[in-house]
């Protein structure tokens, strides 16, 4: 009963350990990470224990080994332990050497282990082919179902199932072996229990490494599923909607059919996320997701691939009726109100579609769909358009654009042209308004509306939008000492009043040109004014502190709060030259006008007209009590030589004259 019990307790550690060593080598892929390392080598050094253990145990130290001491079961555990190691070089499939390599390292490692349990032979008197029997029971069986584990796959309860199986299958020969004793020495073999509770120790620690493994192959699975899985709406990202749409095409060559990728845009989005915070913007998000979703059909995907962008996969689409079917209800169902706390919020969409194979390969599919959505963009929104050839050509121009654009601050073809502003009672010029110019050696001179929407779509604001303050600075610094001390007014975009550092630049140009605060005018388009957010509050609060002159541009255009209106620091207002144009023919005009001028005054305000090209235009807005006018009447946009040079020889024009008071003792000081 004693030598039965021993001989199991044997086969049972041997099990235990090899059946550690696979479940680590299965966790932990091949890697350079401190862990991976550890846990590989932790795995050899198991494996090797599991496959030497048995052949240990056969040896009756005392007398087998003599003076050799305990050098030949370390040097059994080292031809173990490399035996091991050229198994898994073989075996794993994660490594991806050549196949003659593999081939040869495991015949290299079964010719290990049999010389492994040769070393057990050692000083006996058996027979040759007795010794062979056993090193091919004992050695050779464990090893061949340690290689058997390296290919069972998987984390389930069955693969771990499995591979204990086949872990307890491979030692159990051990077991039988050591009941036949075939080498007679059984009954002289040392109590193996000390050095079973050695070897449990080693496989407590492999459960601890196993466990670390898993932890960290999960945190791993868990971080690729992030990539795949949005977190806020818990659909595929742009990577899975990519994994989607490439089964989906496939599957469309083989039964020869048709999908449509869909992208939807929703319109007026970013207003809701700046007002009502982001809180908001993520509620209304995934109340728009759960729309989609109850739209799709069985089998039809809806990823988020952007803030407020999704993607739509329709399979087996047929003709445009479907798609059109599905546009139709999808965007008729996001154009509900949205419930967000106490708010009722609403958006419309613009949508792309794109149809496979008709527009291109599967790598076109999502430039197709984004082209369409511009172009449903560009058409006012709320609206879809179907991906026609030649669409996405805009988009190859713009990139063409905006790469010469980036180019154009360093050969240094922007230019700033200006157009002078008139006071409306004694007709003498008081400032100019900066308006960029660029000036392409190849296109020749480019509209800002042309190049503009280029550089906001593809984030070139900033860059630009720096120049323009530096070079304002600089001109009027160039003015200054040439006699002309005139106020120099620049626009400032959505995308610079929400820069954290606007301030600064501009106090920084400010500073490096000697200019004072007062000199400079920011004009501020009435729809950013009118922001409720907290950064536009800020950047308007401290460029009133900084002293220089706010004017809010575009008047008439946006939605004006007059509570907030009159709680900015600005000094003018700019009617919108849309009211302009029509004054002299439009009742309605004139009565915006009007009430625009009184509401200014009351607020201390100063009214500049945009856009004046008549005499009636002139007349009307006079007798309003406008203060100032801009236009083509007076002076269209010129080049800051042609300003100076009209300053210094006014005398001789019969166009409006520039006051005395832009002169000074400019002449003779050079402070700011």
């Amino acid at each position: 009963m004693q030598v039965l019990a021993l001989a199991w307790l044997v086969t049972l550690v041997s099990a235990i350990l090899l059946w550690l060593a696979a479940t680590l080598l299965d966790l932990v892929a091949p890697s350079r990470q401190p862990l991976a390392r550890g846990a590989d080598t932790a795995a050899v050094v198991l494996a090797g224990a599991g496959l030497w253990w048995p052949l240990q145990a056969m040896l009756a130290l005392p007398q087998a080994v003599g003076s050799l001491g305990v050098a030949l079961p370390v040097l059994g555990l080292a031809l173990a332990a490399a035996a091991a190691e050229l198994s898994v070089f073989a075996l794993r499939p994660q490594l991806r050497q050549s196949l003659l390599l593999r081939l040869g390292c495991g015949v290299l490692a079964g010719l290990v282990m049999l010389g492994c349990g040769l070393v057990v032979t050692v000083g006996h008197a058996q027979s040759w082919p007795e010794r062979l029997r056993f090193v091919a029971e004992v050695a050779v069986l464990p090893w061949l179902g340690f290689g058997a584990l390296l290919l069972i796959r998987g984390q389930g309860w069955r693969a771990l199932a499995g591979r204990a199986l086949v872990a307890l299958a491979a030692a159990a020969p051990c077991a039988a072996v050591l009941l036949i004793d075939p080498l007679g020495t059984l009954a002289e073999m040392p109590n193996p229990l000390p050095t079973s509770v050695a070897l449990l120790s080693l496989a407590w620690l492999g459960l601890v490494l196993l466990r670390n493994a898993s932890m960290h192959k999960n945190a791993a699975a868990a971080a690729a599923s992030g990539r795949f899985t949005d977190p806020l709406t818990g659909m595929p990202t742009r990577l899975g909607i990519e994994n989607h749409l490439s089964a989906a095409v496939v599957e469309c060559d083989r039964d020869d059919t048709q999908l449509a990728v869909l992208l939807f845009d929703l319109d007026g989005f970013n207003p809701i996320n700046s007002s009502f915070g982001h809180d908001s913007g993520d509620a209304l998000l995934r109340q728009a997701a759960e729309r989609l979703r109850d739209c799709l059909a069985a089998g039809d995907v809806v990823g988020r691939i952007g803030g407020d962008e999704f993607v739509v996969l329709l399979k087996q689409v047929g003709g445009k009726e479907r798609i059109t079917e599905f546009v139709t209800r999808a965007m008729q169902s996001l154009s509900h109100p949205y419930r967000v706390g106490t708010r009722e919020l609403g958006v419309s969409c613009s949508v792309g579609v794109a149809r496979y194979p008709a527009d291109g390969g599967r790598a076109r599919m999502l430039v197709c769909a984004d082209a369409a959505k511009n172009a449903a963009k560009r058409l006012g929104g709320a609206c879809y358009c179907f991906y026609t050839a030649g669409m996405d050509g805009d988009t190859r121009e713009q990139l063409d654009l905006l790469h010469d654009l980036r180019q154009a601050l360093v050969r240094k073809e922007m230019e700033l042209y200006f157009q002078p502003k008139i006071d409306a009672v004694s007709g003498e010029v008081t400032a100019a308004e900066a308006l960029l110019r660029w000036r392409h050696p190849a296109r020749g001179m480019v509209s800002p509306v042309i190049f503009i929407p280029v550089a906001e779509r593809f984030g070139f604001m900033r860059e630009l939008g720096n120049w323009v303050i530096d070079d304002a600075c600089r001109q009027a610094r160039v003015w200054r000492e040439n006699g002309l001390r005139m106020r120099v007014a620049i626009n400032l975009s959505a995308h610079q009043m929400r820069q954290t550092d606007i301030v600064e630049r501009v106090q920084s140009a400010l500073a490096q040109y000697r200019i004072h605060p007062s000199l400079l005018t920011c004009e501020i388009t009435e729809s950013v004014a009118m922001e409720y957010t907290q950064a536009t509050q800020d950047t308007f609060k401290r460029l009133g502190d900084l002293g220089v002159h706010l004017s809010i541009d575009d008047f008439g255009t946006g939605y004006s709060s007059l509570s907030y209106l009159r709680r900015l620091p600005a000094k003018e207002l700019k009617v919108d030259r849309a009211f302009i144009t029509d004054i002299a023919s439009s009742a309605d005009a004139r009565a915006v006008v009007d009430a625009v001028i009184k509401l200014a005054h009351a607020l201390g305000l100063r009214v500049v007209a945009e856009g004046v090209e008549t005499q009636a235009q002139q007349l009307i807005l006079l007798e309003m009590g406008c203060d100032e006018f801009q236009g083509y009447l007076f002076a269209k946009p010129m080049s800051a030589q042609a300003i100076l040079l009209w300053a210094l020889d006014d005398s001789k024009n019969a166009a409006p004259a520039f006051r005395a008071s832009l002169f000074g003792d400019t002449m003779t000081s050079d402070d700011v």
